[in-house]
């Protein structure tokens, strides 16, 4: 099956994936997340759930608070106020503290950040010294594969990373996070400056994520929304407005803030 078809079956079923899971199979839940920031609030009462798969779109205009929120779910903003537990724990109160919690919560900023070595090096990076010296190359192959970059590297993992194109950067941080072994997935714009073919790769990689875990991406690209598929939260001025099943979402929204962001792209939430 091609990309372009492999991302509309797997869309077609993401939102009745994403609904069938009862109250009880919970990945994350927030509960009245505030944040101020040199004395502006930036995130207000915010509280949601992610079910413990599936696909999750973060949409808003800019300045909602899309990004600073997926900064406090996985605690490089520590600020915040209210309640935050991932499967069940306090991240606060997380065993191997903060740096254990982002091995939890894999976060994909919307520039790729390399290191200087190879394409190899790169994905190992986060690993401990002894297992970056013993770790199985097919356990490299598949988190190559699951970030869809294995056929376009298999035969220059020892290259160095700056030669890949900035789409297949953007891959490679991807199968570097799957690397620690996530429970869940964290994604800022990750497609943002990208060519078409390249959002593709990605959009398909991240719908085959969301069958074994939750995927949180914010997107400003409305189409690229619709396109994931399953729960839609939509945030402005830091106050989440509206979520829910996203085909229900675009062709009903029930606040009328939904309805005028998605007719212009702009809302007055404030």
């Amino acid at each position: 099956m091609n990309t372009k078809k492999k991302i509309t079956a797997i869309a077609a079923a993401a939102p009745q994936q994403v609904a069938a899971h009862d109250a009880g199979d919970i990945s994350l839940h927030a509960s009245r997340l505030s944040l101020a920031l040199e004395g502006k609030n930036i995130l207000r009462d915010i509280s949601f759930s992610l079910p413990a798969q599936g696909i999750n779109v973060l949409i808003g205009p800019s300045g909602a608070g899309k990004s600073t929120l997926l900064r406090c779910l996985n605690m490089l903003h520590t600020q915040w106020q209210g309640d935050l537990q991932i499967m069940g724990r306090d991240v606060r109160k997380w065993p191997d503290s903060e740096d254990g919690l982002r091995r939890t919560i894999g976060l994909i900023a919307q520039k790729p950040t390399l290191f200087p070595c190879s394409i190899q090096q790169n994905i190992v990076f986060g690993l401990s010294r002894k297992d970056r010296n013993h770790m199985p190359e097919n356990r490299i192959k598949k988190v190559l594969k699951q970030a869809a970059l294995w056929d376009e590297v298999k035969n220059r993992l020892h290259d160095q990373a700056a030669t890949l194109s900035v789409g297949q950067q953007q891959r490679l941080c991807i199968a570097r996070a799957l690397m620690l072994s996530p429970n869940m997935l964290l994604l800022d714009e990750p497609t943002a400056s990208l060519d078409p073919r390249s959002r593709q790769f990605i959009e398909a990689s991240l719908l085959e994520l969301s069958e074994n875990m939750p995927v949180l991406c914010v997107t400003h690209d409305i189409e690229q929304a619709k396109r994931l598929g399953g729960k839609i939260i939509f945030m402005c001025d830091g106050r989440l407005i509206e979520s829910g099943d996203s085909k229900l979402f675009f062709k009903h929204p029930n606040r009328i803030e939904s309805r005028e962001f998605l007719r212009w792209s702009v809302c007055d939430c404030s």
